[in-house]
């Protein structure tokens, strides 16, 4: 039985990294709007405007129903814990294993509703040029990209350095979450400074 989990496992990763590969080809056509200024006509705009306000209802139901799965997905393994108590050995490990895998299956569907809703729209946003897609704020992301790489790199090596010298990989990880919220912060700063440079 272990050898056929491994087996479906293996295949499910190869099923995912083709489709990932697929879909990034696609995605790279219209990469370039992220961080290039859209000038839209008149004609188009209210197109999308229109199209994202008939979105509106679908994006915030399923943003709810990815939030509610997200947070109830804790329950199947809370409700097994109860049941812990009256059963032995193997019955406990498939109880608790069943368990898992309903809490995975609930979070997977959350996040899809998640992406899903959020690329849609975020789309509409990059072409219309509004929140986190202003002129300034691309030209900000567009400054960082610059940068990206040897970041990225940089923080990598501090992870790893870190954690082989003190070999506290359990806490070692706190390294990710701060490179992230750090990246944010300074692609910020690139927008603010390219907003003051335009209102000059």
């Amino acid at each position: 039985m272990t050898a056929l989990g491994v087996i479906i496992l293996l295949i499910i990763v190869a099923t995912g990294v083709a489709f990932f590969i697929a879909s990034n080809r696609y995605i790279k056509i219209y990469e370039k709007l992220e961080y290039e200024n859209c000038t839209l006509d008149e004609e188009t705009t209210k197109q999308v405007e229109a199209e994202k306000e008939q979105y509106a209802s679908t994006y915030t139901a399923m943003t709810i129903t990815a939030t509610v799965l997200c947070i109830i997905s804790a329950i199947p393994i809370l409700c097994g814990a109860f049941f812990t108590q009256h059963l032995f050995g193997n019955q406990i490990d498939s109880l608790m294993t069943g368990s898992v895998a309903i809490t995975l299956i609930l979070i997977a569907i959350g996040v899809f509703f998640f992406v899903k809703t959020n690329t849609i729209e975020d789309g509409y946003d990059i072409l219309l040029q509004v929140k986190d897609y202003t002129p300034q704020n691309k030209l900000g992301r567009k400054k960082m990209r610059k940068y990206a790489t040897i970041y990225w790199l940089i923080m990598t090596a501090i992870y790893l350095g870190y954690s082989f010298s003190t070999e506290n990989w359990e806490h070692s990880w706190i390294v990710w979450p701060i490179s992230g919220i750090t990246y944010g912060i300074l692609e910020k700063i690139f927008s603010m400074k390219s907003d003051d440079v335009a209102s000059d």
